[in-house]
């Protein structure tokens, strides 16, 4: 498939409160093998979105390395190619089946388990050159006390990587989207979930300094590419979002929802498919020696 990095944040968050009050609860996963075997698929506009992330924090031979929701451990993988076999590189992610893929990539020096950001405490204080989340961010409902235990188990001088969607991006895919929720509904019923991105760059930084970190780089990146058609375009944005991609609203509802967006969809495809853009938040932040 040629899925765009841009596929990432086709569907915007719809009126929803900033996330430095009260943001709206990220729904459960719908996660299976079978999505998980997807997202293995179409995870490339993550994987260069992450290696642009991986680039900023300047890891060393020897670093040891945590990356937090990995996914399948593409981007895991490479990463502990740049520590070597003197650095350690761990990868956690809270679903079964995206971990038991990773764990077909584990080597000397890199582990994967199933973990999320609610057991960083089983780590110890100071264990981390490097902390990564890449497109994780936006998933985690308690985000200052995420970002307060990176603080904790990263060492003096040790840096954090957040790459994220951003929120409130035109996009012409994202009012297609809201046009297809509201010929169906109405109106955007507060319990359908479209998106978890709702930060803005402000706020972004916001959350990082108030725990405590110097930011160091913060970039917002334009992409833009092509999916191959409207199956494409749905097919990543649910395996991307462990199958939440308007759920809250019963099947029913849900798939004429989906079928008025890929009539809607089809109509902007080209040639070359259906173009989507759309930047990227990436920040690097550093505890303080």
């Amino acid at each position: 498939m040629n899925l765009l990095p841009a596929l990432l944040s086709l569907a915007w968050a719809l009126a929803c409160p900033s996330p430095l009050g009260a943001a709206p609860a990220v729904p459960p996963p719908r996660e299976s093998a079978e999505l998980a075997a997807r997202y293995e698929a179409v995870s490339t506009p993550q994987f260069i979105q992450g290696q642009k992330l991986i680039s900023l924090l300047s890891i060393e031979p020897g670093d040891s390395v945590l990356d937090l929701g990995c996914g399948t451990g593409r981007l895991t993988e490479q990463v502990a190619k740049l520590v070597g076999p003197q650095g350690k590189v761990v990868g956690i992610d809270p679903s079964v089946h995206r971990i038991a893929i990773a764990k077909q990539r584990e080597a000397a020096g890199l582990s994967f388990q199933v973990a999320g950001s609610d057991d960083l405490a089983s780590f110890a204080s100071g264990s981390f050159d490097r902390v990564y989340l890449n497109y994780v961010f936006h998933w985690i409902d308690k985000k200052e006390e995420t970002l307060r235990q990176i603080y904790r188990i990263l060492k003096p001088g040790g840096r954090i990587g957040i790459s994220t969607g951003r929120k409130d991006q035109p996009s012409q895919v994202r009012e297609l989207i809201r046009d297809s929720i509201r010929e169906v509904l109405g109106k955007v019923p507060p319990d359908l979930f479209v998106s978890a991105f709702h930060l803005t760059p402000r706020e972004l930084r916001s959350l990082a300094e108030q725990a405590g970190f110097r930011i160091v780089d913060f970039q917002i990146l334009p992409f833009s590419d092509y999916a191959k058609d409207p199956e494409d375009v749905i097919a990543f944005l649910s395996a991307s979002s462990s199958g939440r991609f308007l759920s809250g609203v019963g099947e029913d509802r849900r798939e004429r929802i989906l079928s008025v967006l890929k009539q809607k969809l089809s109509k902007i495809q080209t040639n070359r498919g259906i173009v989507m853009e759309h930047p990227a938040m990436l920040l690097v932040g550093e505890k303080p020696r």
